[in-house]
């Protein structure tokens, strides 16, 4: 067999089993921690002395992954096309 059909069959593989892994992530574990505020959901004032709620996660400390956020999307368009 060719060596670049080899390394092109073993770099599909391997591209396929990272896609299954991340699939399977995302339906395991749809949230992640809000990296603006580390997950606590707050940050800190300005001025440096209050705490308020952060804007990107609404003061929950959690983010939908991109993974879980696409397939939600593209499964809303589905479910509107009946």
């Amino acid at each position: 067999m060719d060596p670049h059909v080899t390394a092109a069959i073993t770099l599909a593989l391997a591209l396929a089993a990272v896609t299954l892994c991340y699939a399977a992530a995302c339906w395991i574990w749809p949230f992640k921690a809000c990296r603006k505020c580390d997950g606590t959901g707050k940050r800190r004032s300005p001025s440096g002395r209050a705490f308020r709620l952060c804007r990107r996660c609404d003061g929950t400390g959690r983010r939908l992954r991109a993974g879980r956020w696409i397939y939600n999307h593209l499964s809303g368009i589905r479910r509107d096309a009946r």
